[in-house]
């Protein structure tokens, strides 16, 4: 596999799954304003959208035709003197551009973000956004050497905790290596939250010194430590999960839309329960559109096309087919299934 590909397939990845591996030194401290330099300038950040500077015509010409549109607009927080305060929108800004690595080469994409932060921030907050980028990029690259560095997270027995820790551990030392703790917290304070909560409750659950009561305290008392919002958003999730598992259940019984109405009606409400209807029926034409792609896809492939004009003929046809969020969707399946294929052939 190519650095290119591999720098795609470990980006997404955390702790519990994740790659982590040492690679160089992190880069010198940005000039953010400390939060005590925050304070003292301001008693809350000033929130900008990052909307366009302007209208810039060459700037979207130079997206791909699946991303046009779909760059996300998100805020950012400067303080009172322009200095920008980083937090997550603007690594999902990075990651967006980032996970079309697959089709172009990284000069061009790294390029489109250097455009399109130009055309959102003045400086200081400019420089110091194209700062963090090389450094994200530079992190991003230092991970793709897990496979061959570190144990995997996964044995016979489900998983290896010793290895988790392991993995846990190097992540961190490589996010003390490329970012400051505040850069840190913004970026990966949450997913880190998460994952610490994660392999505690592992630790938990594989504890064979515990009795099943004092882990259901231990657990109890565990998920006490997570932030409200976060406890509230687990809590919708077993919810959820549980009306899940029963709506298959009663499926494969053979029960009606409308029982199955009925079922998420009393777990979760009228209203949910029809929006949960109304995705039923946008998954069953994106599931039929989407055989319909597989079939006129493989006709292609066996046209005889040249590679430019089957690619052609491909990208035709998935605007055909599919809307713009749809088209990187089925775009991402492909990779996949192209990948898994160059896996499984004998070198």
């Amino acid at each position: 596999m190519n650095k290119r590909n591999t720098f795609i397939l470990s980006a997404g990845l955390v702790v519990i799954i994740g790659a982590l591996a040492l690679n160089h030194a992190g880069p010198t401290a940005m000039p953010y304003p400390t939060s005590d330099a925050q304070g003292a300038q301001s008693d809350k950040p000033i929130v900008h959208s990052l909307a366009r500077k302007s209208d810039n015509a060459s700037e979207a010409a130079n997206l791909p035709p699946e991303l046009i549109g779909l760059e996300p607009e998100i805020p950012v927080s400067l303080d009172t003197n322009g200095h920008l305060i980083p937090d997550r929108r603007l690594r999902i800004l990075f990651d967006f551009h980032l996970a079309n690595l697959d089709r172009e080469p990284m000069d061009r994409v790294l390029s489109r973000i250097r455009a399109s932060l130009n055309n959102r921030l003045t400086e200081p907050a400019l420089s110091q956004a194209l700062e963090l980028l090389s450094q994200y990029v530079d992190y991003r690259l230092s991970l793709t050497e897990l496979d061959q560095s570190l144990p995997p997270g996964l044995d016979d027995q489900g998983f290896d905790l010793k290895a988790l820790r392991m993995r846990q551990q190097t992540l961190q030392s490589i996010r003390a290596k490329h970012f400051t703790p505040q850069i840190q917290a913004a970026f990966f304070g949450e997913e880190a939250q998460l994952d610490e909560f994660t392999l505690s409750k592992l630790e938990i659950e594989q504890n064979t010194a515990l009795t099943e009561q004092q882990k259901v305290r231990q657990l109890a008392q565990l998920e006490s430590t997570l932030p409200d919002t976060v406890q509230q958003t687990r809590t919708r999730g077993m919810i959820n999960a549980d009306v899940f598992e029963k709506t298959e259940t009663m499926r494969s019984k053979g029960a009606t839309d409308a029982d199955i109405f009925q079922l998420r009606a009393r777990n979760l409400g009228e209203t949910a329960a029809t929006n949960l209807a109304q995705l039923d029926h946008q998954q069953q034409q994106w599931q039929q559109r989407l055989h319909h792609y597989h079939r006129e896809k493989a006709s292609l492939e066996n046209a005889g096309l040249s590679g430019q004009d089957q690619q052609a003929a491909l990208s035709q046809l998935q605007q055909q087919l599919f809307t713009g969020p749809e088209q990187l969707r089925v775009r991402a399946l492909d990779a996949d299934a192209q990948r898994s294929l160059t896996a499984t052939r004998p070198e």
